[in-house]
């Protein structure tokens, strides 16, 4: 043991540690301004053998007092100073294995008691059971570049569910397609390309629809797609009513017949719809609806913008009629959503005052046919079946080309990887490829992290739906943090930031805290665990000031102060003692020097 003691207080061994300890600092300065701060801090800081390091340091340093014991009396600085850096190193070790950053992003007025981490990510899986919503977290420490190709991470199996993140972008942008599936499908969808009078196809795009329809625009052009639930309604699209009064005639069809209501004069009218007992009510007409508040709705003109009629539907064998809704411009639109069900009484609500949209309108009928109307001045003109590969004319020698038509298909969204060199502006997200184990039913599906469209997924497994969310992982503050005011000035002539400072209200239930706090560019907020930095701020969001503050944990902290205080006493007192011995030791010789002529000590 005293051997090996020995052969790490090497004086050799101090030289080549500390050599390699300066070439590896040199090397990741040059790795953080080449890759960015969080590559150096994977690959160098947060590493193991960076750890292992200063951790042989530390070794060579401790073995260098232990040689000397017992220390006499006079060695206590030296021994002061190897302890300090022994500490020193302790707190360096802790800070690169436990540290805690984040970003807290706050608009005046916001609060939050969480703040997301930069360096982990999580995915959030939540299902439905018996009416509640239950939700799991698998957070994870990515890394700073794209995966290896075979590299995964498995979460484990338990109670029959599974969940592995097979790939991994650091920066990544999503391309999108879509696919015929009969068995998890979100609807219709048509794949349009756009060509201008030389024959030239200037743009091409998909065009999909759920329940309630959608939209699409393709080059300058706008199309709509609707899948008509019941056959009924293709005699709306097909031969629509031709006097729409003043308010619109509304169909309706039950059980497969169609019935027209005009609206001038059916308010308040109960109209039977069948034998059973189904009828319909008009309760009120508005020319240009906007929700309100409450739920409801709320005409803000008399011009026809939005033409809706409020609904009282009787159905058999319920003693409360059902609400519902019909838009001009939305015909498929309704209240299905807010109630839980599908309403079996469907409406298509024309009106005189509305306009075609500057393209085409399609529809799907049941039995999967496609039909559609294209804009013409102020009308739609003819209906036709179109089928793919057909064209279809516009105005100013444009045409739309229907390429694919499927009947049931579903988005199929997937990401490439984007090379980045820092520093970049905003550089896109991660995404990840998340594969979901449900009793043995697989599901893949892309997430990318942040405030993405794509950041979250649902689909349906045989325990109901699933929703899959990627994003940061968050921790907690401790406490509640809401920004009062945010201050920004710039030096004269607009060169350059003056001052930025955040005034915060730091509220603390546990301790009875309610204070209002600054934080500024020299001025950090330190409470709890954790400090808050003004690091930097956005262009105001909704007319309210944007203010990003740094979120820092550092656990070594308080050893690193401590070791370098014992390191500085300790150099400090060698420095003192040194002085002392050679003023002794020339004044013992009789030298004749500024430093003793005249000290009582030398006169004797």
């Amino acid at each position: 043991m005293a051997g090996l003691v020995r052969a790490l207080a090497s004086l050799k061994l101090a030289i080549v540690l500390l050599m390699s300890l300066a070439a590896v600092l040199a090397c990741a300065t040059l790795l953080e301004a080449d890759r960015g701060r969080e590559y150096a801090a994977w690959y160098v800081y947060g590493s193991r053998w960076f750890a292992a390091l200063l951790a042989a340091l530390g070794a060579n340093v401790l073995a260098a007092t232990l040689v000397r014991f017992p220390w006499p009396r006079r060695q206590w600085a030296f021994v002061l100073t190897h302890a300090g850096i022994l500490v020193l190193l302790a707190g360096a070790i802790q800070t690169f294995r436990g540290a805690i950053e984040g970003h807290v992003t706050l608009r005046e007025g916001q609060r939050t008691d969480r703040f997301p981490v930069s360096a982990r990510s999580a995915i959030d899986v939540a299902w439905d059971t018996a009416g509640r919503r239950t939700a799991t977290e698998f957070a994870y420490a990515p890394g700073p570049v794209d995966w290896p190709e075979g590299r995964t991470l498995d979460f484990g199996t338990a109670d029959g569910w599974g969940l592995r993140v097979l790939r991994f972008y650091r920066h990544a942008r999503p391309h999108t397609e879509w696919i015929a599936d009969e068995q998890d499908y979100d609807g219709p969808a048509l794949q349009l390309r756009l060509s201008g009078p030389s024959g030239n196809a200037i743009a091409e795009d998909w065009l999909s629809a759920n329940v309630f329809g959608g939209e699409a625009i393709v080059g300058t052009t706008r199309h709509e797609l609707l899948p008509l639930p019941v056959a009924s309604l293709a005699e709306d699209f097909l031969h629509p009513p031709q006097d729409l009064g003043s308010s619109g005639v509304l169909s309706v069809h039950y059980q497969g017949r169609l019935q027209r209501i005009p609206v001038d004069g059916k308010r308040g009218v109960r109209i039977t719809l069948a034998d059973d007992g189904a009828a319909v009510e008009i309760v009120e007409y508005l020319p240009d609806a906007k929700p309100t508040p409450q739920g409801g709705f709320a005409s803000v003109s008399s011009q026809p913008r939005n033409p809706l009629v409020e609904l009282k539907v009787y159905l058999p064998g319920r003693e409360q009629p059902l609400r519902q809704v019909a838009f001009a411009l939305r015909p498929l639109l309704n209240l299905d959503a807010v109630h839980g069900e599908v309403c079996p009484v469907k409406f298509w609500y024309h009106h005189a005052g509305l306009k075609p949209v500057p393209g085409i309108r399609f529809v799907q009928t049941p039995d999967g046919k496609l039909y559609c109307r294209a804009e013409a001045g102020d009308a739609y003109g003819p209906p036709r079946e179109v089928r793919p590969g057909d064209d279809i004319p516009l105005g100013g020698d444009f045409r739309i080309t229907v390429r694919r038509h499927l009947l049931q298909a579903r988005q199929e969204v997937t990401f490439e990887s984007v090379e980045i060199v820092p520093p970049s502006a905003k550089p896109p997200e991660a995404a990840a490829l998340v594969e979901l184990t449900v009793d043995g039913q697989r599901r893949s599906v892309w997430l990318q992290r942040g405030d993405s469209p794509y950041s979250s997924q649902s689909f349906q497994t045989r325990r109901g739906p699933v929703f899959l969310t990627l994003d940061y992982e968050t921790q907690p503050l401790g406490y509640s943090l809401e920004l009062q005011q945010f201050d920004h000035r710039t030096n004269p002539g607009g060169t350059g930031d003056a001052s930025v400072a955040s005034t915060v209200r730091l509220v603390d239930p546990a301790a009875g805290l309610d204070q209002m706090r600054e934080i500024s560019l020299n001025q950090p907020l330190a409470y709890g665990r954790f400090r808050l930095y003004q690091s930097g701020f956005e262009a105001p969001a909704h007319g309210r000031a944007v203010s990003v503050l740094t979120a820092a944990y550092d656990p070594g902290r308080g050893l690193k102060y401590a070791g370098s205080l014992m390191i500085c006493l300790g150099i400090l007192s060698m420095f003192c003692r040194r002085a002392v011995t050679s003023w002794n030791r020339d004044c013992g010789n009789g030298l004749e020097s500024n430093r003793c002529v005249g000290s009582p000590r030398c006169a004797r």
